[in-house]
């Protein structure tokens, strides 16, 4: 009973399927055999390439506008790093390395000038309070000062090692360098350490000088660690003369400080 009903269903199913067949096959033909149809259908897909087409040119358009705008953008910060190292460049901050004919090889730092250290004689009452760097190469003023007496001028000598330590000899003369710090606006420099506080960056340390302590007195100079001479200049002249510094307990506390020790020093950079 189930299959002679069954049979029916399969020739219908059978027919459908023919046909369906017998349709693509003509609308095969007709795709063939009719221009129009064809011609519809290229237009159709020259469209939909135009369309593509469009919207590519859109994009690249799109892309090319954001590279401009990156590329002005570049430009711009160029100009402001541009501005930024000239202004750099336009400021600093100056100090002098005592006993060197170089300045220190530390980041952003250059020689001004380097020259001879000079000052008051140790025996002179008055004169200069200050210690000065004087250039290798002085221009003589191009007039003359009249004065009361003969003799009423200061006097300008220059400076002498009184120790001996590396290179340097007793009685040799003092070398100078007057440096800056591209990259500071202020320099400092600290008696008792060989170190920089936080933020600050060292330039560089040595030892405390001054006068001897019986002759006229003179201001506390930060010498070189490792100090240079001028050379041929071991005569006993004199003048501004370089003497290490001691500790003396008692109004100075001790601890932290001990008596009768050479006190240091650092020039720091910020």
């Amino acid at each position: 009973m189930f299959k002679v009903c069954k049979l029916p269903f399969v020739l219908i199913l059978c027919s459908l399927i023919v046909q369906l067949c017998r349709g693509l096959e003509r609308h095969e033909r007709l795709l063939l055999n009719d221009p129009q149809l064809l011609q519809s259908q290229v237009e159709h897909l020259l469209q939909e390439v135009n369309t593509l087409k469009t919207s590519t040119d859109q994009e690249i358009n799109a892309l090319k506008s954001q590279l401009a705008n990156q590329n002005n953008e570049i430009s711009s910060l160029r100009g402001q790093v541009s501005a930024l190292t000239l202004q750099s460049n336009d400021h600093g901050a100056t100090f002098t390395v005592w006993g060197k004919n170089t300045c220190p090889n530390v980041n952003g730092t250059e020689m001004v000038y380097n020259g001879f250290t000079g000052g008051k004689s140790y025996s002179e009452k008055g004169g200069g309070a200050n210690t000065l760097c004087l250039p290798h190469d002085p221009e003589r003023l191009p007039y003359g000062i009249s004065v009361i007496d003969g003799d009423d001028y200061g006097h300008l000598y220059g400076a002498e090692y009184q120790f001996s330590i590396h290179r340097v000899h007793i009685q040799e003369d003092v070398p100078c360098a007057v440096c800056r710090a591209k990259m500071a606006s202020s320099t400092i420099m600290i008696s008792g350490k060989h170190s920089c506080p936080v933020t600050w960056r060292k330039q560089y340390s040595g030892f405390l000088t001054s006068s001897w302590h019986n002759y006229e007195s003179t201001e506390y100079l930060c010498l070189d660690d490792d100090p240079d001479f001028i050379e041929g200049s071991r005569r006993d002249d004199n003048g501004r003369l370089f003497y290490p510094v001691k500790t003396v307990c008692g109004s100075l506390p001790c601890p932290p400080y001990e008596n009768n020790v050479l006190v240091g020093c650092v020039v720091c950079a910020k």
